[in-house]
């Protein structure tokens, strides 16, 4: 196991938050935790003292994770953490607030129950995509001293690597460029009317299908599995407004759309650890009338091709940027931005869009981990202002859609699995 000396003489390390985390940061609460989660279940019950040595190992190889929040004059900032952080027992609501301004508080959890071990991050940390590389190394840290295994997957982070210094940057303004023209915030969606739970419960709905099954239908539409699942999402909610009587359908009509994140790793060149996405926002004007499902998989599939591209993301990465690299923002104390954070992230995010999906992609494990794993799945944080958001992971030819909702009514979910069930979608459903 690893071990460290520490030089208390030695200045700390510290390090700056990305655009995106400061954001984040200064908006976390109990309602808006910030905290997503990934999880893997393995073939047997986890042993929480050989997973707290595995943890204890791989943590010095994430440097940038290994810290504490702290309060600066102008700006939060990262500083080292010394301590080491924690297995814990897994809890029945997940991603739960996180105080990571507290003294020796890691700005991320590792949770274990049974055969399961769940990763839960503040988004001022990182993305799904960081997240995603270190809970591999930990497991695969748990698996090699478990198992014995020897082989070392190149694309698993191992602890006598040291990190790269482009692991530490911020993405988005290593790509910021002054030039570009500013971005137009678009108007208010539609928010479904449903009373939020109490503070602390999230529910949770997931459901498990062949990802062939997803391809088969993407293909026949001529759409990728992100835009097949966008459409039938967006086509759920429309159902859900138009269902209403009469004089609500008439109050609630608005714009329905979802903010499906993008990861910038694939359109420019980085290897940040930390935040690098942002948002795509497809949707429909049921002002207009009603779209067909047809025509909603046009809509989704027009905007994605003329959204998802370099000239576009850079103006919404110069909107971002500029905020914060403003010479007013910069010298305004830190309690004054707090208190403007909250209208700048509803007035241009939570209030523009209806729901939220985000898919991670595929994850792979090399065959003799494969043998070990069962499933992988994640989960997105809760968001009080559309009351439930989705999120997407497949893995070992099985596709994990999770919904996590903050209210009792479970129309998305329950109308969403019937539409794909009525398109021969076989699906397992699973609750917390």
């Amino acid at each position: 196991m690893h071990t460290e000396e520490i030089n208390e003489t030695e200045e700390i390390p510290t390090y700056r938050l990305d655009n995106a985390a400061t954001l984040f940061s200064l908006v976390s609460s109990h309602r808006i935790t910030a905290m997503f989660r990934l999880s893997v279940s393995l073939v047997e019950p986890i042993k929480i003292k050989v997973l707290q040595q595995a943890l204890d190992t791989i943590i010095v190889r994430f440097p940038y994770y290994r810290v504490n929040q702290n309060i600066g004059l102008f700006w939060y900032y990262w500083k080292t953490n010394y301590g080491k952080p924690k297995v814990i027992a897994d809890s029945k609501y997940p991603c739960q607030k996180t105080p990571i301004r507290r003294r020796g508080i890691f700005p991320f959890r590792v949770r274990a129950f049974k055969n399961r071990i769940a990763v839960e991050f503040h988004h001022s940390l990182t993305d799904g995509t960081g997240a995603l590389i270190f809970l591999k190394a930990l497991i695969f840290e748990y698996l090699r001293i478990i198992k014995g295994i020897k082989d070392e997957p190149s694309d698993i982070f191992r602890p006598n690597q040291k990190a790269d210094p482009e692991e530490y940057e911020d993405g988005y303004k290593k790509n910021y460029d002054k030039t570009f023209p500013s971005f137009s915030r678009p108007r208010r969606a539609l928010h479904l009317p449903y009373k939020l739970e109490k503070r602390g419960v999230y529910n949770i709905i997931t459901g498990i299908m062949p990802v062939q099954d997803i391809i088969k239908l993407a293909k026949e539409h001529n759409v990728t599995l992100t835009e097949f699942l966008a459409a039938v999402y967006i086509d759920t909610i429309q159902e859900i407004l138009l269902s209403f009587p009469e004089r609500k359908k008439k109050r609630y009509m608005k714009p329905i759309r979802l903010m499906v994140p993008v990861n910038l790793r694939g359109m420019f060149p980085s290897k940040t650890m930390r935040n690098f996405v942002l948002y795509v926002t497809p949707g429909i004007d049921p002002r207009l009338g009603h779209y067909s499902f047809e025509e909603i998989i046009k809509e989704v599939y027009h905007y994605m091709r003329l959204e998802i591209n370099d000239k576009y993301i850079n103006k919404q990465i110069k909107r971002n940027v500029r905020g914060q690299l403003h010479p007013l923002v910069r010298v305004t104390p830190l309690f004054i931005k707090k208190l403007c954070a909250r209208v700048i992230y509803n007035g241009m995010g939570q209030n523009t869009y209806s729901g939220v999906l985000t898919n991670l992609g595929k994850v792979t494990f090399t065959e003799t981990l494969k043998d070990e794993i069962l499933n992988f799945q994640c989960l997105p944080a809760p968001n009080a202002t559309t009351k439930t958001s989705s999120a997407i992971v497949s893995y070992n030819d099985k596709l994990y859609m999770s919904f996590g909702r903050v209210v009792k009514e479970t129309d998305v979910e329950r109308i969403f699995f019937s539409k794909l069930k009525k398109m021969g979608v076989a699906v397992k459903i699973e609750t917390n």
